[in-house]
């Protein structure tokens, strides 16, 4: 971990070792150069320690507005036309990120409604946790076009280029919610987010960083949909344990055996 990456826990020890000295009676404090140096570099945010939560609305509602009258992104003949963006908490503390809207998504203007987002739905409860409470995007915010306008419910990965064109979106959104883990559903989402062109078990069950983010791989629901293998279901649930872990939240020993071999 770099120093940079440090800053918030150094504040907090600075901020609790100024209380106790408070406390004892001590009004002066003696700094060395060399120490000032270091307290005029430390940086005040970071993961975790977010914009109010209205002011994160508000960039997110202005980066929708950008997303969506963006010519450049828009002129790809790829991509049908109705823009979905995003659903959840601005202050969540985790961010799921997926590939692509499909046809209940565009239906709905919101992204993980269809069969595979009520089985991340069904993920984010089980680890104890609201939709309401986790924020919720893609990598490509219009859906990828098949067979021209009358596609019906064919849904199709995004393309290179049309991820490529996302990635300044992404980012943007991901910066304004600075969200203290992001986990990316699939391999589209991997691939996307953090460059890695292998299968998604070969990236998956450890840390990725991304920036001053960290960053979990695991399985998109949709292929647990058609895989129902229960071993997959469990290598999904253990990288959740893992994200659970991470974020020091309570984990039962009934979560704890969820889809373990019988």
């Amino acid at each position: 971990m770099s120093q940079k990456d440090n800053h918030p826990t150094s504040l907090n020890l600075l901020s609790n070792y100024l209380h106790e000295i408070a406390g004892s009676g001590v009004n002066d404090i003696l700094l060395s150069d060399a120490a000032l140096d270091k307290l005029s570099n430390l940086s005040i945010s970071g993961p975790g320690e977010n914009p109010s939560n209205q002011d994160k609305t508000i960039a997110l509602s202005e980066l929708q507005g950008k997303v969506e009258n963006c010519k450049e992104y828009r002129s790809i003949e790829t991509l049908r036309n109705t823009m979905v963006f995003a659903t959840g908490s601005p202050d969540a503390r985790i961010m799921f990120i997926g590939e692509a809207p499909g046809a209940e998504e565009e239906k709905h203007r919101e992204p993980f409604v269809g069969p595979a987002g009520k089985l991340l739905t069904k993920i984010i409860e089980t680890m104890g946790m609201a939709r309401e409470n986790v924020y919720i995007s893609n990598i490509v915010k219009f859906r990828p076009l098949i067979d021209g306008a009358e596609q019906g419910a064919k849904n199709r990965k995004p393309s290179t280029e049309e991820i490529e064109a996302s990635l300044p979106f992404i980012n943007t959104e991901i910066k304004i919610v600075n969200p203290e883990l992001i986990i990316a559903l699939g391999g589209t989402a991997m691939t996307g987010l953090l460059g890695i062109e292998t299968g998604v078990n070969a990236a998956r069950g450890q840390l990725h960083e991304l920036g001053q983010h960290q960053v979990i791989v695991t399985y998109h629901p949709s292929f647990l949909l058609r895989s129902g293998s229960n071993s997959d279901k469990r290598k999904l649930w253990e990288d959740m344990l893992m994200a659970m872990n991470y974020l020091r939240m309570p984990i039962s020993e009934k979560q704890k055996t969820y889809f373990s071999a019988q």
